[in-house]
């Protein structure tokens, strides 16, 4: 089953599945180390896998139920 999930997508594609409305945000995440960003021969946009976007998008939801930190502005879904 993971071997199907275990793909390189676009980060457009990254923000879509995460609920973002805009892939500056998978930037961020990159930024932040919690995805993984790869650079395929022969292609100039970096990628990023779909079994770990999967995997952040299950944690996420997790950590937004438990999260008690209230703060001020936009609450940020991961991390």
């Amino acid at each position: 089953m993971n071997d199907n999930l275990d793909r390189f997508i676009k980060i457009t594609e990254a923000a879509e599945i995460l609920g973002y409305a805009h892939y500056r945000s998978v930037i961020m995440l990159i930024e932040r180390k919690l995805l993984t960003a790869y650079k395929l021969p022969h292609v100039v946009p970096k990628r990023v896998l779909l079994s770990e976007v999967l995997k952040l998008k299950e944690s996420g939801q997790d950590d937004q139920n438990n999260s008690e930190k209230k703060g001020r502005g936009r609450p940020r879904k991961f991390g």
